[in-house]
C-alpha cells in the first residue's frame, strides 16, 4: 500500500490557510487526496470528487451525512470520541484506518487531518479537514 503524501496536505492547508474563502476550490481541485470536511459534530460540510470515488459515492451524497456513515459500525464510538478530541486540541497524527464503503466493503486507507475555524461558513466553529489516501489497486 502507498503511503500518504505529506508534503502535500501542508501544501494545501497552506493555501487553505492563505485563502480560507477560496477552501471549496481548493480542496475540490485536488485529485489524488480524497478530501472532507466535517463540522464540530462530525457531519459532511464539503466532500471532493476524489474522496467520492474513494468511497464509491456520488456527488453531494455525503454531505450532511455523519462521517461515521464511511466507518465500521464497531468502530463509531471510538471514532467520534477521536474526532471530539480532534476539534478540542486541533491535532492529530496520521494513521491508517479500516473504512468502509459504499457497496459495505471494507477497504484501507491512510488519513491526516488539518482544523480550521474559518472555512465554509462554520461562524468561528472548527471543522476538521481530512485528507484521505487510498491505492486502488
Amino acid at each position: 500500500m502507498g503511503r500518504i503524501n505529506i508534503f502535500r496536505t501542508k501544501e494545501i492547508k497552506k493555501e487553505i490557510a492563505d485563502n480560507p474563502s477560496k477552501a471549496k476550490e481548493i480542496i475540490d481541485a485536488e485529485k489524488e487526496l480524497g478530501i472532507c470536511v466535517t463540522d464540530e459534530n462530525g457531519y459532511y460540510v464539503h466532500v471532493n470528487n476524489r474522496y467520492n470515488q474513494i468511497y464509491g459515492y456520488d456527488p453531494g451524497e455525503l454531505t450532511g451525512k455523519h462521517f461515521t456513515t464511511v466507518v465500521p459500525k464497531e468502530m463509531h464510538q471510538r471514532l467520534q470520541t477521536a474526532h471530539d478530541m480532534f476539534i478540542k486540541n486541533e491535532y492529530e497524527i496520521v494513521r491508517y484506518w479500516d473504512v468502509v464503503n459504499k457497496k459495505g466493503e471494507t477497504i484501507k486507507i491512510q488519513a491526516a487531518a488539518a482544523f480550521f475555524n474559518n472555512i465554509c461558513n462554520n461562524r468561528g466553529k472548527g471543522h476538521k479537514v481530512t485528507f484521505v489516501y487510498h491505492d486502488d489497486e
